[in-house]
């Protein structure tokens, strides 16, 4: 029998495959998987101030990466950034309508995806599959 990859390989595989189609989809928008991670981010984040210190502390990236991401977003049109009214050191950034588009277009891949990703398994086999992973996830989120 030829070693197979362990789970950890094929989730590896699996994600480089989902960020490598929702980048070609993300393109027409002018767009990254990586900046879509962010503007969903301040997307879960509404109603709540959000600084480039709490982009950074979410995606453990440092300022200068942050300011980029930030400074891109804000040029294509999907965040703007003020000054914070509570700390005047920190900016604020908050998504602008252009972002619905990018939400419909996430929402589209995803759907995609997981179809082409559920084919060939029946609904019980799907449940049992969601039931695995979430254990193996919880195991690995343990710490």
């Amino acid at each position: 029998m030829a070693n197979l990859p362990f789970p950890g390989e094929y989730f590896k595989m699996i994600n480089i495959l989902f960020i490598a189609h929702a980048d070609a989809a993300l393109r027409s928008l002018g767009l990254t998987c990586a900046q879509s991670d962010v503007l969903m981010f301040l997307s879960e984040r509404s109603g709540e101030e959000t600084t480039v210190q709490d982009i950074g502390q979410h995606f453990r990236l440092k300022h200068p990466t942050v300011i980029g991401f930030v400074r891109r977003l804000e040029d294509k049109g999907f965040v703007t950034t003020a000054v914070s009214e509570r700390d005047r050191r920190c900016r604020v950034i908050r998504l602008t309508d252009k972002f619905a588009e990018v939400e419909r277009v996430l929402q589209d891949i995803r759907n995609r995806m997981d179809a082409r990703a559920a084919r060939g398994f029946s609904p019980e086999e799907m449940a049992q599959m969601q039931s695995y992973l979430a254990r193996i996830y919880h195991n690995i989120s343990e710490g």
